[in-house]
């Protein structure tokens, strides 16, 4: 699936990510953990993260990717850069499973200077698809509950609070909230 933006200028296309995507990924992941996370997580969390242990993980993910029943990821780029990515698959929480989320959007990050132009609706819309095509006609995500930009994005789509839960990483105890779409056929974009 490709989309073009409308924009004047180099579009944002959306598409499936491939193996050779790993690396660009993980800058991308780890870039924007940095952007969206400062302030919210401490500093020490957000400096140790790794490029390189990054890209190993999603090696191994888009690997996966691969297999008729791995998770799908999709990549969103500008320029031939890529700004984003989406991945996600089959429900991971059981307490949302039991609620009907059978899908799982397990990560959506688009760089901050490139927020605002549709990519984030466009990588969403592409994980939707690919979720019912997988069977899956509800999902889920989890965002920090200080994560406020997002929150406002998923519920710009649509997105209703279904479930909250504390994890605890490091010396820190997060606390995130599940955003939930029941029915991604009608997905808002």
């Amino acid at each position: 699936m490709t989309e073009a933006d409308s924009e004047p200028g180099p579009a944002i296309t959306i598409r499936a990510a491939t193996g050779d995507d790993a690396s660009a990924i993980a800058a991308v992941h780890v870039a924007s953990w940095r952007e969206t996370y400062a302030g919210l997580m401490p500093d020490t969390m957000l400096s140790g993260l790794s490029v390189n242990d990054r890209a190993a993980r999603w090696a191994d993910i888009l690997g996966q990717a691969e297999r008729p029943d791995g998770p799908g990821v999709f990549v969103a780029e500008h320029g031939g850069d890529l700004v984003g990515f989406a991945s996600g698959g089959g429900q991971r929480d059981a307490n949302l499973l039991a609620q009907g989320f059978t899908g799982e959007i397990t990560a959506i990050y688009v760089l901050q200077d490139m927020q605002g132009r549709g990519a984030g609706r466009r990588l969403m819309a592409a994980l939707a698809e690919d979720l019912q095509r997988g069977g899956h006609g509800a999902a889920s995500l989890w965002v920090l509950r200080e994560n406020l930009g997002a929150r406002r994005f998923y519920e710009s789509l649509g997105g209703e609070i279904v479930g909250e839960k504390q994890d605890q990483r490091e010396a820190v105890r997060l606390i995130e909230v599940a955003y939930g779409w029941r029915d991604l056929s009608r997905f808002q974009v």
